[in-house]
């Protein structure tokens, strides 16, 4: 007997109150099949053509929305209308991160196996909020988290969670710092129940951190800047002075953000040094490894973060040197408890306030330790590139990396007109500037031509 509402509940349902069923967005498996294959179709010409492509486009703003936009339709588009429109998106007006001239900026090329895992997370469409809303996904999401944190060297009973990337990792890492140390109720007392909370990081370190300070309540001010050695790397001495001198005048130190790779340099603080200091003052230890924090998890370039094992929370971001597609970072902490102290709230409308989890047998609720109650499945394409390629690969690739920025780097070296900027790579960033040797008057002809060039190549 097939059921329906007017079978199930007789009292409340008729057949004449009952509306038509609106079937506009019931695509079957087979209209579903040959649009996604449309869609794969298009992705394979892409990555047969990418070596061919410019690495971005040289259109103006103009330009690009009169070839990308069309008014949104009454009526539906046919498939080859839909593809039609997205054709000069995909070929003619992107940046190609995983072209061969892109070394613009510090982002990954996206793998092949995380594309097509990002659209299966799509078509499962799991909110990784909670976990009836999405038991697999969260169970996959909390094991990349206790990997990463072995991986790191951190003790049993550490995790994480996959994020959007290094800004929110470094929020959510740096509310659990908060509320851990500031020494009062702060989450519901607020920040002016106490001192002035101030954190501490180099110079060289990313503006995440004064954002997340800013968001936080504290003030991009409470971020302090510590000054640099030679290297770019944070000076312990000064760190040390400076979180005296903020006690002596009535603030209250709670953490400082040690930069594992910096963006600029790929310059890695002293972190045993500073986890020496954060021990001695009872400081919470986060670490910026959203760029160069994913080498320490390779056997190869370990050894260049000695301290990783010892901070409270690390960022990372596999989007950047795991190469997988936008977004996906990674919080990972010391002690998962850390971060239900941050952000745990139980409303009546989620029944997390009178679940019993080990009568239910139900797992871990992730909006409990993060700001997000909305969570997309952004772990399954790390997930399936770890999966289809093995570990084994990425420390392969992640050493040629570093042996390919210390070749140009040595070729910047032997070049008459450009010059070396400070030591040699440890990880894949290398520093040169040109200085030519004497100035030259560039006609128009090879400007014409420079820049035609330089749309095979992104800096």
């Amino acid at each position: 007997m097939q059921l329906d509402a007017t079978t199930l509940y007789p009292v409340f349902f008729s057949e004449e109150t009952v509306p038509e069923p609106v079937t506009d967005f019931d695509w079957n498996a087979d209209r579903a099949r040959d649009f996604g294959g449309r869609i794969v179709d298009m992705w394979a010409e892409l990555l047969e053509r990418l070596p061919s492509l410019p690495v971005a486009t040289g259109a103006t703003t103009e330009e690009v929305r009169a070839s990308v936009l069309r008014s949104v339709p009454n009526e539906a588009l046919s498939v080859d209308e839909v593809i039609a429109t997205l054709r000069p998106l995909a070929f003619e007006h992107s940046t190609y991160t995983g072209h061969s001239g892109f070394m613009a900026f510090i982002s990954g090329s996206g793998t092949v196996p995380g594309a097509a895992a990002d659209l299966l997370a799509a078509a499962l469409n799991q909110n990784v909020g909670g976990w009836r809303l999405s038991p697999g996904a969260t169970e996959i999401d909390l094991h990349l988290g206790r990997w990463f944190a072995e991986r790191l060297g951190l003790p049993e009973g550490a995790g994480g969670y996959v994020t959007s990337g290094g800004s929110m990792s470094a929020f959510v890492g740096l509310k659990a710092a908060r509320d851990s140390r500031a020494g009062w109720s702060i989450r519901d007392l607020g920040t002016r129940a106490g001192p002035p909370l101030t954190i501490y990081a180099s110079t060289q370190a990313h503006d995440v951190n004064a954002r997340a300070a800013d968001m936080l309540g504290l003030g991009r001010e409470a971020v302090r800047s510590i000054p640099c050695d030679a290297a770019l790397r944070m000076r312990p001495d000064a760190l040390r002075a400076a979180i005296a001198r903020d006690t002596r005048t009535g603030h209250k130190p709670i953490a400082v953000v040690a930069s594992a790779g910096t963006v600029s340099t790929g310059a890695i603080d002293p972190l045993a040094d500073i986890a020496d200091i954060c021990d001695e003052f009872g400081l919470w230890l986060h670490i910026d490894g959203a760029y160069g924090g994913v080498a320490a998890l390779t056997d190869t370039l370990r050894p260049l973060f000695r301290g990783i094992e010892r901070a409270d929370s690390v960022a990372l971001d596999p989007h950047k040197w795991m190469y997988t597609p936008h977004s996906g970072g990674v919080i990972v902490v010391r002690d998962m408890q850390s971060l239900a102290n941050a952000f745990a709230i139980a409303p009546s409308y989620t029944h997390e306030d009178h679940e019993d989890k080990e009568l239910t047998g139900r797992g871990l609720d992730l909006y409990t330790m993060g700001p997000q109650f909305s969570r997309g499945f952004h772990a399954l394409k790390i997930w399936v590139s770890l999966l289809a390629h093995g570990w084994n690969a990425y420390e392969r690739r992640i050493a040629h990396d570093v042996e390919l920025a210390r070749y140009l780097f040595d070729s910047a070296a032997a070049h008459p007109d450009l010059e070396t900027v400070g030591d040699a790579p440890e990880l894949s960033i290398a520093c040169f500037r040109y200085v030519p040797r004497e100035p030259k008057l560039v006609r128009r002809s090879q400007y014409d031509q420079s820049v035609r060039r330089s749309k095979r190549i992104a800096w």
